[in-house]
């Protein structure tokens, strides 16, 4: 069926189709070492994340799913990102630790009739034979794994790729990170307040430590590598948290070096090699 035919959600769907509008719930003490319990209003005061879906929008862009296109969706949660590509279109895989997760997911693909399915596995082990997909995604996953796993997860995506196939990272980018707490710390100084306690949000020694894999380009450059892909390509976007500047979208995009410390997220293709695939020895 082509994508323009695909059903859409309709307003009847919301709360099945939740994670999908990118709701932002708003916690102004993620970046502080000790966090207080957010207030009820907060956790409700709930609203479209306009920016936080223009970057998975970059990774998306990137990944170009559509009709014909069989891809993997790692660490797919709750389906969210299947359910965008599907709609474009796209065979649509998904693999996660979590059950009901996956089980939600699934519900999501059956009820909009997408093609696919999301299966519960652990991604250094994937549930598909060599060569299945055209592309894999992994968006906002790399992050959650430890150095060891982050390289057999990329070593596992290159073995169920085609040959030619891409693989498209999105990851938060380390530099920028650190690069964000010495402002705020600086911040702080000339505001006569004290420099201490801003940490990088999600990472251990936080109230929710799931960021234990955070890396810089060269990083992840050497990962690759290591894993058997000889070709990657990084793509910058541009920095508007702090509003819409052309300067800072120059900055954060065009000037070398710079753009790696601005640039909010890590965005990279990399591709399985097509010499070597079928000529291995």
């Amino acid at each position: 069926m082509p994508a323009s035919e695909k059903p859409v959600p309709t307003p009847n769907d919301a709360e099945l189709f939740r994670d999908e509008r990118g709701l932002f719930f708003p916690d102004p003490a993620t970046d502080r070492r000790r966090s207080t319990r957010m207030t009820v209003q907060a956790q409700t005061a709930a609203r479209k994340n306009v920016d936080f879906l223009r970057l998975k929008d970059m990774a998306l862009h990137l990944l170009d799913p559509r009709c014909g296109l069989k891809m993997l969706d790692l660490g797919c949660a709750r389906g969210a990102q299947m359910v965008y590509c599907g709609l474009q279109g796209a065979e649509v895989y998904g693999q996660d630790l979590d059950p009901a997760s996956v089980a939600l997911a699934n519900r999501k693909m059956a009820h909009l009739k997408l093609n696919g399915e999301a299966r519960v596995g652990d991604a250094r082990t994937l549930a598909w034979s060599d060569g299945f997909f055209d592309a894999v995604l992994s968006s906002d996953f790399h992050e959650h794994l430890d150095a060891g796993s982050q390289l057999d997860v990329l070593r596992e995506c290159r073995r169920v790729l085609k040959p030619a196939g891409v693989l498209v990272i999105k990851t938060p980018n380390l530099r920028y990170l650190q690069a964000s707490v010495l402002f705020k710390r600086l911040r702080a100084l000339v505001r006569l307040k004290s420099p201490f306690g801003y940490v990088i949000p999600h990472t251990p020694g936080t109230a929710d430590p799931q960021h234990i894999g955070l890396i810089a380009h060269a990083t992840l450059g050497s990962q690759l590598e290591e894993a058997g892909f000889l070709n990657w390509r990084f793509y910058y976007a541009p920095l508007r948290r702090l509003g819409a500047s052309r300067v800072m979208e120059i900055a954060s995009t065009e000037v070398p070096g710079l753009r790696d410390i601005l640039c909010e997220d890590l965005f990279c293709k990399a591709f399985n090699p097509i010499a070597l695939s079928h000529f291995p020895d």
